[in-house]
């Protein structure tokens, strides 16, 4: 397990604070306890040592600066880690991986492992370590991420640096250099091939050089940014692992920085680093042109420092929507998130449609946000395409118009030096994005991980007489200190309800679990108490008095504000919410531990559990689901039992184990497992079942948080206090009814019992096939996007016309901008315009100075007039292309949440929500925030090559050709390797459901983890699961880096092309056209690759769209919410009467019918109790009544009516249901009582004194089992008040409760076994309702 380490540091206010860091110890043991006093702690250094960096910390770096690596006799797993320092800057390690892809040989099991130098383990260490020397240097307040961050690049970034220098220097070479000297050979051809050859040379390999460089940079930054995201994940997750309850941090916020904060700390790091870059090119390329053109090149710089700011402010609006934006998408979220983990009760309401509006509803507010801020960010990539324009046309029209000089070599070498800072507005938006979004994150990472850690309080007791002592203890759930964080509640505490709640009325609104929290006093006041080794302590009082936050003062999940609390021994801890993880029976009991069958065997007899073995479809080998879906809640309270026997601690809290169980097996757990099982354990024991404390060898009274009575069972009712009143009237109910004769029966059922429990069990081989399991592995497509997403795609965004009218604005501002440079070559090609043959002006080197051209006003206009076309299209294109991208996402989202909302249970049930919110929340943000990014870039690029393509085969149809020849060569190339990125892409994007389903199966069992030890497990696979996305990352962002410096480099072969014909003198186009075209040729390689690549991540988006789309298809909707032609009758149901007809029914095609031919009348306002052991099919009666699952036969009438010839929303909405399982939605107490406001202020106070539900047909399932026998006894008043003359259905655990039904219903094994009414039944010669009521009557008195 963890145990915390003392680490005092100074904090800048004065005093000392803990950080409470982890340190690994060797074994995984029990929860226990470790004091540490500041006493005998290293306070008195104030600040621990560091630890001592690793020894050859930079071995692996040194091995990759060797220029080439020989290959390794014994080749590491990650062939990265075996590259030299070529093979490394130009990926080359990649390439048989790409080669796989290509073959398609390439999956999940062929990819390598992610480097132990890229792994979570390593970098969260060492961002561990500079974290404490960051703290010990400047105090935990002053502390700052952003310098750890630093601090983390530190080398990496020296490196990135010069990688930028180079990329600058390479990118002004050509253009001010080569360039020049080509059109004067390509004019005055000297004779020396070699030379002009070896100009052409020289040009091709600065470009290589440039687009190396290039690569290099982002080679760099993408590998350091997974490492620091390794790191921020692995580090975050296991401070949060620190915590035995979420009490400073909500779930949602914990869950918002795992999914988000965490992306935004790793763009600070792969982004920031082009700030530099761009100061390197902007630099640079400022000084050539300066050299080139003269001081008036500065204007241009200025335009490009002039758009600086504009994209500065564009990108903080960016930022500044997206937290608006964010926090309506969290909303919606949330609130998908609940409506698909609440789905059953919602069905059972009929609110599939209120809670669809609400959703869209949030989904519309959220569109128009991201509207706004897709407006801002389209302009943006806009600028970009519009600044080189712009600039130049800036440029020259105030060269010109200060009468300067110009000519056609230094006007197209100034646009080529020029044209490298085009990426000075494009990157500066990334970086300034990046760091922006990543100071609020690093922000949230001190604040929810990074400071204080939860103070120890419960000390390691030396007496192992007294495994628990608390002295003068009092507790709370929240510090008394304002400013606080309030967070929720973990799942598994969340039943507990504040103290001195005043009867006042406050506004509805205003009941926020926030607010009452900020008023209310401790928990637990002044407690005093010793418990004996080997005794079982029983602890009872009323709902909210107190009693479950003994148990988590004990486990360590509150604030002591004084007093004291010792444990000694470990820990077994079994929560009244039963908390399972997605897997088998057995993984689920065994929790990681070795597996002991004998051991094993006699726990699953201790806990009852055969019988269900026998039952579910694979034994104990069967796939639970996520949270136990197609579990009982009695078999998931039992199997949360047998989690805690099979561990074989020392100390058990039980809390309200028996509550979801039947009384006969609560009576048959409490003998076998508390009695004999654990007879020499320590027992704490959270009852409301009174009837077991006079077992007990200590009882403890709990009222408002104090301990009102403690003694033994006899003590306390001679007293006469209020526990002998509790237990009074607890027999009061108990002998209500019971006949005399009943001990024969009950003798009759414990042997009955016991011959069903000791059955010879087998269970299933642990290598047989397990087919037909609930959650099958997620399906991944294979090869490229179908045509049909984009075809659906296109659709939803509003279809072929609407699409095209976008695509015509997107020409039409590429065609201006290219024509920009052409007018520029038109013109210059004119000369002073003085000659009398203009054709000669056009093809001669020299044709004059357009200063002398007397239409120079006119080249002028047209010149900057086309520039600011261009500039209105550009801005009409953002707000057309913005609306269309909305409106798509928007039309997929609604209609798959429709469909997801239609699908039966059974779809839930095989349905981890992890992988649907991984739909709603990660593929709809790829939609909403990526998709209209890249796919305008790579329409945008696309239509510029194609363009300049066209421009520069008019030097000669053969450039045409050649240019075709190679595009075409490098598309084949780029379809072939676009494989091997599809591969990765998908497999990034459906490795983060398993990774967020840990993630909440973690936050929901915090408790649970601790006390059993396993927090280095969930951290181990967390670490495992967050590889395994950061591998696919990588080698998502590596494959596609590796074919867009191939790309580049092949692209590059086209200016070759060029600037040989332009050598060898094979075009005749004119001088001026010549150049224009040379200096857009240098532009073609990065556009084209960049096209590619963009394009590739515009179908990796799209990749989300598919997704999507699968679950679209994958959803098959239930009977619809209304049929057409079969309206129920006005006024139905009038009496109430159920008939079911030789009624079968099974849950799912491949299950086993779980209610066989049931043929019974339920008359007119009868109330019927329904009983039975767990998992004889009392609660399926309710689902087969509310269709949660069709007939596999016969059927159900209401009236005369049957429920299959009606709409389901015409049959659910005439019910009412309390559930089995309470579910709580966020938001207000008002919001939980009325969702949509359907109901005034008055109705609810009204619900909240008495439960109102107008409804003629009533089921209640099981909905007291967790309440104590005063909260029983007033609710069923309630019931039999509040629905008088209703049909009411009641399914209990507690036989007693429905004594006063009018008849009582008995199942087993999915059959009517009796049903009568109860006089008669108790009378009935071996009937088991008797039976039944006996063994519950004994074990009561």
């Amino acid at each position: 397990m963890t145990r915390r380490r003392m680490y005092w540091v100074p904090r800048s206010s004065g005093g000392l604070v803990n950080l409470g860091l982890d340190v690994d110890d060797d074994m995984v043991s029990g929860l226990s306890y470790k004091t540490i006093t500041v006493e005998d702690g290293p306070w008195r250094q104030q600040v621990r040592e560091c630890e001592a960096p690793e020894r050859g910390k930079y071995d692996a770096a040194w091995k990759t600066m060797i220029p080439f690596r020989p290959k390794p006799k014994s080749p590491e797993p990650q062939p990265l880690d075996d590259a030299g320092l070529l093979s490394y800057l130009t990926l080359s390690w990649l390439s048989p991986l790409m080669v796989r892809g290509f073959r398609r040989c390439l999956d999940e099991n062929s990819i390598p492992p992610l480097s132990v130098h890229d792994a979570a383990d390593k970098n969260a260490k060492r961002l561990r370590r500079l974290w404490e020397e960051e703290v010990s240097r400047h105090g935990i307040d002053k502390a700052s991420v952003l310098r750890v961050m630093l601090r983390f690049q530190r080398t990496r970034l020296i490196f990135d640096t010069i990688m930028s220098c180079c990329f600058s220097i390479a990118s002004v070479v050509g253009p001010m250099l080569v360039v020049p000297k080509i059109l004067e050979y390509a004019e005055n051809p000297s004779g020396d091939v070699a030379y002009g050859v070896g100009l052409c040379l020289a040009l091709f390999f600065t470009e290589c050089l440039k687009s190396l460089s290039m690569c290099s940079c982002w080679v760099i930054n993408q590998r350091t940014g997974v490492r620091f995201r390794a790191a921020v994940f692995s580090f975050a997750f296991e401070k949060l692992m620190q915590f035995k309850s979420l009490t400073h941090i909500t779930v949602g916020e914990a869950i918002s920085f795992f999914t988000s904060d965490v992306n935004y700390l790793f763009e600070g790091v792969y982004y920031g680093p082009l700030a530099v870059l761009t100061s390197s090119v902007l630099t640079v390329c400022s000084i050539t042109s300066c050299f080139i053109l003269g001081p008036t090149a500065l204007i241009a710089t200025l335009c490009y420092l002039l758009f600086l700011p504009l994209q500065v402010f564009l990108t903080r609006k960016i930022v500044e929507s997206q937290n608006h934006t964010s926090e309506v998408s969290d909303q919606r979220i949330r609130m998908t998130s609940e409506v698909l983990t609440s789905i059953k009760l919602i069905k059972m309401y009929a609110w599939e449609k209120p809670f669809t509006k609400v959703i869209k509803d949030l989904r519309k507010k959220e569109t128009k946000l991201l509207e706004k801020c897709g407006f801002i960010q389209s302009l943006t990539t806009v600028i970009l395409f519009l600044a080189p324009s712009v600039s130049v046309v800036s440029l020259f029209l105030t060269h010109t118009g200060l009468r300067l000089k110009l000519t056609t070599s230094v006007a197209f070498s100034t646009v080529a030096t020029l044209s490298p800072m085009r990426l000075l507005v494009f990157f500066t938006p990334f970086a300034v994005k990046g760091l922006t979004n990543s100071v609020s994150a690093a922000d949230r990472f001190k604040k929810f991980f990074l400071q204080e850690s939860p103070v120890i309080y419960v000390k390691a007791l030396e007496d192992p007489s007294k495994p628990v002592v608390l002295e003068e203890a009092t507790l709370s759930w929240r510090k008394t200190c304002p400013g606080i964080v309030n967070g929720a509640l973990e799942v598994e505490k969340s039943r507990y309800t504040p103290e001195g709640m005043t009867r006042a009325q406050p506004p509805l609104g205003g009941l926020e679990p926030e607010d009452q929290g900020d008023t209310r006093g401790p928990e637990l006041h002044k407690i005093n108490l010793a418990v004996s080794k080997g005794t079982m302590l029983g602890v009872c009082g009323n709902t909210g008095s107190g009693k479950s936050s003994l148990l988590s003062a004990i486990l360590g999940q509150m604030h002591l504000l004084e007093g004291s609390v010792g444990v000694h021994g470990s820990l077994a801890y079994v929560p009244q919410q039963a908390w399972i993880i997605n897997g088998s029976v057995r993984e689920n009991i065994l929790m990681g531990s070795q597996y002991d069958k004998a051991w094993y065997l006699q726990v699953l007899h201790c806990c009852s559990l055969h019988h269900d073995l026998e039952i579910l479809p694979f034994g104990d080998m069967t796939e639970v689901g996520e949270r136990g879906l197609n579990l009982s809640g009695g078999q998931k309270q039992r199997i949360s039992l047998a989690r805690a026997v099979y561990s074989d601690r020392e100390l058990y809290l039980l809390d309200d184990p028996l509550s979801a169980l039947d009384a006969h097996v609560g009576k048959y757990i409490f003998e076998e497992c508390f009695k004999k099982v654990l007879r020499r354990k320590t027992v704490i024991l959270v009852t409301h079942h009174l009837q077991y404390l006079e077992f007990c060898d200590q009882i403890i009274l709990f009222e408002d948080g104090k301990i009102c009575e403690k003694g033994i069972h006899s003590e306390l009712m001679q007293k006469r206090g209020r526990y002998a009143q509790l237990i009074q009237k607890m027999h009061g109910k108990a002998t209500q009814g019971v006949l005399r004769g009943v001990a024969k029966t009950e003798e009759d059922l414990q042997l009955k019992a016991q011959a069903q429990t000791t059955c010879q069990e087998e269970l299933l081989n642990e290598t047989a096939v397990l087919e037909n399991q609930l959650a099958k592995k997620e399906k991944m497509e294979e090869g490229s996007l179908k045509w049909t997403v984009y075809h659906r795609y296109i659709q939803a965004g509003g279809g072929y016309l609407i699409c095209g009218v976008v695509f015509l604005l997107m020409v039409m501002v590429v065609f201006l901008l290219v024509f920009n440079f052409w007018w520029l070559s038109y013109w210059l090609g004119q000369g002073s315009g003085k000659n009398s043959s203009q054709e000669s002006n056009w093809t001669t080197a020299d044709p004059g100075d357009i200063l002398d051209n007397p239409q120079l006003p006119f080249y002028q206009l047209v010149f900057g007039l086309s520039s600011l076309f261009a500039v209105f299209l550009g801005i009409l294109l953002s707000v057309v292309f913005t609306k269309v991208m909305g409106k798509a996402s928007t039309a997929l989202h609604n209609k798959l949440f429709n469909k997801v909302s239609h699908c039966p249970m059974s779809f839930f049930d095989t349905t981890p929500t992890g992988r649907l919110l991984n739909c709603f929340a990660g593929d709809m943000d790829e939609l909403d925030q990526f998709l209209p990014i890249v796919a305008e870039q790579s329409i945008l690029l696309s239509l510029l090559v194609i363009i300049i393509l066209l421009v520069i085969s008019f030097l000669s149809p053969y450039i045409l050709l050649m240019g075709v020849i190679i595009f075409s060569a490098c598309l084949v190339y780029f379809r072939m390797f676009k494989r091997a990125i599809s591969v990765f892409k998908r497999l990034k994007n459906y490795s983060c459901s398993p990774l967020f389903s840990h993630i909440l199966a973690t936050l929901q069992g915090l408790s649970s983890i601790h006390v059993y030890g396993k927090t280095e497990e969930f951290i181990n696979e967390f670490k495992k699961l967050a590889d395994m996305q950061n591998n696919y990352l990588l080698m998502f962002m590596s494959s596609m880096r590796w074919v867009a410096l191939r790309l580049e480099i092949m692209t590059n072969l086209v200016t070759l092309v060029v600037a040989l014909f332009l050598v060898f003198g094979l075009s005749s186009a004119p001088y001026s056209y010549k150049a224009m075209a040379l200096s857009l040729v240098l532009q073609l390689a990065s556009n084209f690759q960049a096209s590619a690549r963009i394009a590739s991540e515009t179908e990796g988006c799209l990749t989300a769209a598919e997704r999507i789309l699968q679950y679209m298809k994958m959803c098959v909707p239930e009977a619809p919410l209304h049929i057409e032609g079969a309206n129920c009758p006005h006024g139905w149901p009038q009496h109430g009467e159920i008939t079911f007809q030789d009624y079968q029914m099974k849950y799912r095609d491949n299950t086993p019918i779980v209610l066989h031919g049931l043929s019974l009348t339920i008359h007119s306002q009868e109330v019927v109790g329904i009983v039975g052991r767990t998992g004889s099919g009392k609660s399926s009666l309710g689902v087969a009544l509310f269709r949660l699952v069709e007939p596999a036969g016969g059927r159900i009438l209401i009236d005369g009516v049957d429920i299959c010839s009606l709409g389901l929303e015409d049959l659910r909405s005439k019910f009412s249901v309390i559930p089995q399982d309470p579910v709580l939605l966020s938001g207000t107490i008002r919001f939980n009582l009325d969702p949509f406001d359907r109901c005034t202020d008055e109705q609810i106070w009204d619900a909240l004194e008495r439960t109102f539900l107008n409804k003629m047909i009533i089921l209640i399932d099981e909905a007291t089992a967790s309440l104590d026998l005063e909260t029983d006894i007033l609710i069923q008043h309630t019931i039999r008040e509040s629905f008088r003359g209703c049909t009411v259905l009641i399914i209990a655990h507690r036989v007693t409760t429905i004594l006063n039904c009018d008849r009582i219903l008995v199942m087993g094994n999915g059959k009517v076994v009796e049903f009568d009414k109860p006089e008669v039944l108790q009378k009935k010669p071996g009937s088991m309702f008797a039976a039944l009521l006996a063994t519950a009557s004994s074990s009561m008195s």
